[in-house]
């Protein structure tokens, strides 16, 4: 009996077995659910932290203290910039309007044309300034040798210097990259206070009006970087006040796709805004003036200045195309000081700055309006609120 229990047992077992594999009696055995694909992870955003100062002008009373305070015969500019220069430690590019040619084929000389030591180029480096801005109403004022000594100085060192063109736009653009950002660079000005230079080897400033130039040049920018950022010296001196002029030119950078444009020369600060166009909608970020960031000048009005920062942010989403953005643009004021008769000139933040400090102001023996309370009321008069980072 026990053999034919187990006889059987085997017979059905095995015919089990032939009729699960024959196909037959799946119909109730539910396939398995495939595991979800994981949802691509976008890479981590790429961002570079950029500032910007203004005008870097040299006047004789700057030189000459710097000479006073070398201990080796030459200059010593540390004591101009000891109160602002930490501040640049906290971003990945700087960009300084070098105002006066620094070149060693003249003396150093005061306005009307201008001469700077070498010295000065030095402390701006020390400083962190990776690109310094050389086109400017000043650009010729010492002519072809001047012009070539001083691009010698800057092509010698570690740093992007724009303003100066030969005509071969594979060379005159300049790039910069940082964090897996690439950005052009390029400076233009609306005039050389009449001066013209005629060689033919020397390279030459482009104009601000100078339009057909200026598309093509960013143009090629555009298709070779992620962000385009122009320097224009432009406006009226003296003014806060934007002109005709500025309008019309940022008008058409901003159709053309610039995405920042960095305003310079009026020698006082004037507005920050985002512009966009109604012919394709591009948006672009533009500081119409930050006014001096060092100089000898004696109004009220040019003793105030700023630093414009902003970040640069590319996105990427999960097939790894990018998106580049302009994010949290500031105007950081600052303000030009010094003693009775010119002596001791250094900057600040105006953040760092005091009442006291500036009842001691020299310039309010030439323009009795300077004060505390003067420099607030045209800070917060020209510069929109959203924009301003001040205490």
């Amino acid at each position: 009996m026990k053999k034919f229990i187990h006889k059987l047992s085997a017979l059905i077992i095995t015919a089990v077995i032939a009729f699960n594999i024959s196909g037959c009696g799946t119909e109730n055995i539910p396939d398995p659910s495939p595991s979800p694909s994981p949802s691509p992870t976008p890479r981590p955003a790429d961002t570079v932290s950029f500032v910007a100062a203004g005008d870097n002008l040299i006047h004789a009373a700057i030189y000459l203290q710097a000479a006073n305070r070398s201990t080796d015969g030459g200059y010593d500019f540390d004591y101009a910039y000891a109160n602002t220069e930490d501040y640049f430690d906290d971003f990945d590019v700087r960009f300084i309007n070098q105002e006066t040619l620094v070149n060693n084929a003249y003396p150093p000389s005061h306005y009307p044309q201008f001469s700077t030591p070498l010295a000065l180029g030095d402390k701006v480096l020390e400083m962190g300034f990776d690109v310094v801005g050389t086109s400017n109403n000043h650009s010729y004022d010492k002519g072809v040798a001047g012009i070539k000594s001083s691009l010698e100085y800057w092509n010698s060192k570690d740093v992007v210097n724009v303003g100066f063109y030969t005509g071969d736009d594979s060379t005159d653009i300049k790039y910069l990259t940082r964090n897996n950002i690439k950005m052009a660079f390029l400076a233009y000005t609306y005039g050389t206070n009449g001066l013209s230079i005629y060689d033919d080897t020397s390279p030459y400033i482009i104009k601000c009006d100078d339009m057909e130039t200026i598309k093509r040049q960013v143009e090629i920018a555009k298709a070779n970087s992620d962000i385009v950022i122009v320097s224009c010296h432009w406006g009226y001196e003296d003014t806060n006040d934007i002109n005709d002029y500025q309008r019309y030119v940022a008008e058409q950078l901003n159709i053309m796709g610039v995405d920042v444009i960095i305003g310079t020369h009026p020698h006082v600060i004037q507005t920050v805004e985002w512009h966009t166009n109604d012919v394709n909608d591009n948006k672009t970020l533009i500081c119409y003036s930050l006014g001096n960031f060092i100089s000898g000048q004696s109004q009220a009005n040019n003793m105030i200045g700023g630093l414009f920062q902003f970040n640069i942010v590319k996105s990427y989403d999960e097939n790894d195309n990018a998106t580049v953005t302009v994010e949290q643009p500031y105007f950081v004021p600052t303000i030009n000081h010094y003693d009775a008769n010119y002596t001791n000139i250094r900057n600040y933040l105006l953040a760092d700055y005091t009442p006291e400090m500036a009842s001691k102001h020299g310039v309010k023996a030439i323009d009795s309006r300077f004060s505390y309370e003067y420099v607030e009321n045209v800070v917060y008069k020209v510069i929109p609120e959203e924009f301003l980072l001040y205490k």
